[in-house]
């Protein structure tokens, strides 16, 4: 990624932002939890932790394994119930958009540089997405693993938990 690119997006981030919220209203909210109102406050720590993978070892790690086109956003939930599905589609589509909007004399980079950079952007927030989504999936009663211990522990009799 180049630095001016990152740096000229980051003084976007308002714009993307109220892309993002716009978008994200625009999607149905598949949980209570997934509601717009709720999500918009989680927006900003999104941002951050973005231009903050930029600068991370770990991430750049696991992009150079991942290809990018086998981690589309929110295929690994089985349920589809995951309140950060919409929500990180509506971001990567507004920071796409944003994206290509920022003018070429804010980053000075030729097409094909800038391209680049837009590549690695979204690859790079599809792989903080797959993170979110998979640590939220982790707690879902609706996953596998969950509702095969749910089985179980429903044919188990209740003990108090408390010493009698």
């Amino acid at each position: 990624m180049k630095q001016g690119y990152l740096e000229a997006l980051d003084t976007h981030r308002a714009e993307i932002r109220r892309t993002w919220e716009v978008l994200l209203r625009a999607a149905p909210a598949t949980t209570p939890l997934g509601h717009p109102d709720t999500l918009v406050f989680l927006m900003d720590e999104s941002l951050e932790q973005l231009f903050s993978l930029f600068r991370s070892r770990s991430a750049h790690q696991w992009l150079s394994r991942h290809p990018p086109s086998s981690h589309t956003v929110g295929v690994d939930c089985h349920c589809r119930l995951n309140p950060l599905i919409n929500y990180f589609i509506a971001g990567q589509a507004a920071l796409a958009f944003v994206a290509q909007t920022v003018p070429r004399s804010q980053h000075h980079l030729d097409d094909l540089e800038a391209t680049a950079c837009l590549d690695e952007l979204l690859l790079t927030f599809r792989f903080l997405a797959h993170r979110e989504i998979h640590a939220f999936c982790e707690v879902c009663q609706h996953a596998p693993k969950n509702a095969r211990a749910q089985a179980h522990a429903a044919h188990r009799k209740p003990v108090c938990p408390l010493p009698a």
